[in-house]
């Protein structure tokens, strides 16, 4: 039953959909968009640094993005632009519900390993091989997107449960 619980809550499958830039629009916060829809696509009028006004042309173009910023946004959107940008948030904010959903299940998945690992003794041989191939494999489809270095911490510890005679060595063995 316990090894069932760690099957789903660790389905690798679940991470193939997230990549990097999934995991950065779940990092943004809800309201703001990630992806601008409405940035132009300016080419860099600096093409090269042998031009003879290279240095101010780059300081003015760095003081007109500086006084852009200061300004924020006070241009009214049409309603083309505003559909856009409406569309781009609840495209995010889906995207956003679909990670924290993996999250919480790899969160769970993760401590309850992290538990048996760092708990009071348990058999170790009913759980820890699939734990430790199944963490593996969320690391591998890329769970430190979301979670950071949870799942490896969760792997180191359960190094914890081989022989203890291997003494200091235990987490550069592996489990």
């Amino acid at each position: 039953m316990l090894v069932q619980l760690l099957r789903q809550d660790l389905d690798p499958l679940q991470l193939a959909a997230i990549g990097p830039e999934e995991a950065a629009v779940f990092r943004t916060p809800e309201g703001t968009a990630f992806v601008d829809v409405l940035a132009k696509k300016v080419q860099n009028q600096v093409t090269s640094k042998n031009v003879k006004d290279y240095d101010t042309l780059k300081w003015e173009e760095e003081l007109r993005a500086q006084l852009a910023q200061k300004k924020g946004q006070t241009k009214k959107l049409t309603a083309d632009e505003q559909a856009k940008v409406n569309a781009q948030l609840a495209k995010e904010s889906a995207t956003r519900h679909k990670v924290a959903n993996v999250e919480i299940k790899l969160k769970r998945g993760i401590g309850i390993v992290h538990s048996l690992a760092k708990g009071p003794p348990t058999e170790a041989e009913t759980w820890i091989g699939p734990a430790v191939h199944l963490l593996i494999e969320c690391i591998r489809e890329g769970a430190g997107l979301i979670l950071g270095d949870a799942a490896a911490l969760a792997y180191l510890d359960c190094a914890d449960r081989v022989s203890p005679r291997l003494g200091t060595l235990r987490p550069f063995v592996g489990v």
